[in-house]
């Protein structure tokens, strides 16, 4: 819902992640045998996220030459809504995976359907876009059973390689 919603009109209904949070939290506590959540991963998470936003801010504040809101303009509340829903289902390095390769994957992709299309939109429907990728790493997840993304262990192996 998230995609189709941000796809069509480059906004979401704010509940729909209060929805995701809490259904990434119950898939999460059925997926390890009761275990809900591992509030470690989930604090540094957020505060990946809250670190990243400052910057941001701070980055915009310094080049406008005044204090910026980068989610009038720059970045929409849904989508940092919605990486703050993923915060608390992932881990630490499969949060970091998905994050640094959504925002390459939805930019790559959105400056080359730009390219083909005479859209000239200069919104980028992140969340929507991110949440179909998301989708798609829980689908290979559960279809593939290679890895689990409630767990590091599949990316520490590959990092130590």
């Amino acid at each position: 819902m998230i995609f189709f919603q941000d796809i069509k009109s480059r906004s979401v209904y704010w509940i729909l992640f209060p929805a995701l949070t809490g259904l990434l939290l119950g898939l999460r506590y059925f997926q390890n045998s009761g275990s809900i959540l591992n509030w470690q991963s989930a604090l540094f998470n957020v505060g990946f996220l809250i670190v990243q936003l400052l910057l941001v801010t701070f980055y915009f504040s310094i080049k406008n030459r005044k204090l910026t809101n980068i989610t009038n303009e720059l970045l929409g509340l849904g989508d940092v809504l919605f990486i703050l829903s993923i915060a608390f289902y992932l881990p630490i390095f499969n949060y970091l995976f998905f994050y640094i390769v959504s925002l390459i994957t939805v930019l790559a992709s959105w400056i080359c359907w730009q390219s083909i299309t005479s859209n000239n939109n200069k919104h980028i429907p992140l969340a929507g876009l991110q949440a179909a990728l998301f989708a798609g790493f829980l689908l290979s997840d559960w279809i593939l059973k290679t890895h689990s993304l409630t767990d590091d262990t599949w990316i520490l192996n590959l990092i130590t390689r």
